[in-house]
């Protein structure tokens, strides 16, 4: 199975890019589900057709979902939710701010981002293409399966065999509901899930991100940062998209600042991101909707290319033998060296680039090491550990 995800700056039109491409490999005979993740949905929009949380045929290959992140976040953390709102009921919380607190960040994005691994565990499709949130919300929910984890293993740290052994007693004396057996079983579940979703996220053989940007510099400074980001968490972007490159044929004067500028830009755009692929499309005279015009976008971005060939892979993070220890490299693109701090508590490396923070699990070997040193040179974090 191939998975590509689509993110950028809200309005650069991702979602025309992530149809068009969607669109392009059902044409060459791939099974294709296009989901639409963002809670602002607009697949139905661009297809002319009314979609629901189930999968609905566009054309013959072609299946299109806008996923209800309600319904999935209750099937996926109704139980475990339930309890952390009587827990916080019987700590005199108001129950409307119970249920607001049980609800961490980036949950409702991360549960619809889940029907990638339903998807893959089933095998239906040859394609997934997602199209994600604005690039701010895909940031919290592509690091909400690391952080929900985190929560988990330090939230409910008690093991089900001491828990069954004391929940007698503790039910008596605590002055808060202690946790039954199911909801033991529901967090290993979805601790599993979660480990299971990022494994496929961050399988390069499969799993790309690719970033849509606009010819301007906001936009362009934005990619940048997310672009840091997928690194910092170890996915793969494998194309930039620019969209709504002004034609050469305009020749209106009022539009030559503007092509002028977007020249500038997209040099710019090449020069932060090579070596990766740039794949350009030019503003079309009207709005994209309908199937025709989709098509036409999709021709012209990706020419004779296979749309769902993975264009580029470089892996953020390896770890190397050395001969006093280890050294593990991480690409972290666009950071300035003062922004970056990094911890280690046991087997867990806290890595902090500004505002974005990664709890790395270290593997069992690797835990057992000394952080010796860190540097920081040409865009890697390089780390060395030494034998205690």
């Amino acid at each position: 199975m191939r998975i590509i995800l689509f993110t950028g700056k809200g309005g650069v039109g991702k979602t025309t890019l992530s149809a068009a491409t969607a669109l392009l490999a059902a044409k060459k005979g791939k099974k294709t589900l296009i989901i639409s993740t963002d809670a602002a949905h607009s697949l139905s929009d661009i297809f002319s057709k009314p979609l629901t949380n189930h999968p609905r045929q566009i054309l013959p290959n072609l299946y299109a979902q806008e996923v209800d992140a309600l319904e999935q976040l209750e099937k996926k953390w109704g139980e475990i939710q339930s309890y952390l709102k009587a827990f916080l009921a019987s700590q005199g919380i108001d129950s409307i701010e119970a249920e607001e607190l049980s609800i961490f960040p980036g949950m409702e994005e991360l549960f619809s981002l889940m029907e990638i691994r339903h998807y893959d565990r089933q095998k239906e499709y040859e394609v997934i293409i997602v199209d994600c949130a604005p690039t701010g919300d895909t940031l919290r929910f592509l690091s909400a399966p690391e952080i929900t984890q985190w929560y988990l293993r330090h939230i409910f740290p008690l093991q089900r065999t001491a828990a069954k052994a004391v929940r007698p007693v503790a039910n008596r004396l605590l002055p808060f509901p202690f946790p039954e057996d199911s909801l033991f079983e529901a967090i290993k579940n979805l601790t599993s899930q979660l480990a299971e979703m990022k494994t496929i996220l961050a399988d390069l053989t499969k799993t790309s991100i690719r970033l849509v940007v606009n010819p301007e510099k906001m936009v362009i400074k934005e990619a940048q940062r997310a672009f840091t980001f997928f690194y910092l968490f170890g996915y793969n972007v494998d194309a930039i998209l620019v969209n709504r490159l002004l034609p050469p044929n305009i020749k209106d004067d009022y539009f030559q600042f503007w092509k002028i500028k977007q020249q500038e830009n997209l040099s710019l755009i090449e020069e932060c991101f090579s070596p990766l692929p740039i794949l350009n499309v030019e503003l079309f005279d009207q709005e994209i909707i309908g199937l025709d015009l989709i098509e036409d976008v999709a021709q012209k971005l990706y020419q004779e290319k296979d749309p769902t060939e993975i264009f580029f892979v470089q892996a953020p993070l390896k770890i190397d033998k050395i001969n006093h220890g280890f050294e593990l490299s991480l690409d972290l693109p666009f950071v300035d060296k003062e922004s970056l701090s990094l911890s280690q508590n046991g087997e867990e490396l806290t890595i902090r680039v500004g505002k974005f923070k990664r709890n790395l699990i270290l593997p069992n070997f690797l835990a057992r090491y000394n952080l010796q040193e860190a540097r920081f040179e040409q865009n890697k974090l390089k780390i060395t550990f030494t034998p205690p």
